[in-house]
């Protein structure tokens, strides 16, 4: 008999292909929200950023230059959870 496997794995989206750095895909830069979003943490030159890829609409990564240790979205309400070093820039 055959064994039935209890996950069933699809590619539905090549990070690369919508400008997403090969080296910023990695457990430590990139959160996934369910089925629905997946934050990833880029170092563009001097700037950070995190995009944010829908999956309703992956085409469309919304960037946004935000600076943050990491990043996850709500899948219920559109809003990014973010967590950071708390003090003044500047502080060691």
């Amino acid at each position: 008999m055959a064994q039935v496997l209890p996950i069933r794995f699809q590619e539905h989206l090549q990070l690369t292909n919508i400008g997403i750095n090969p080296a910023s895909i990695s457990f430590n830069t990139l959160t996934m929200e369910s089925d629905k979003f997946i934050c990833v943490r880029e170092k563009v030159g001097d700037t950070s950023e995190v995009v944010i890829i829908d999956m309703a609409d992956p085409t469309n990564p919304i960037r946004r230059p935000i600076s943050a240790d990491s990043a996850i979205m709500n899948p219920a309400s559109k809003v990014i959870a973010l967590k950071g070093k708390a003090g003044v820039e500047g502080e060691p």
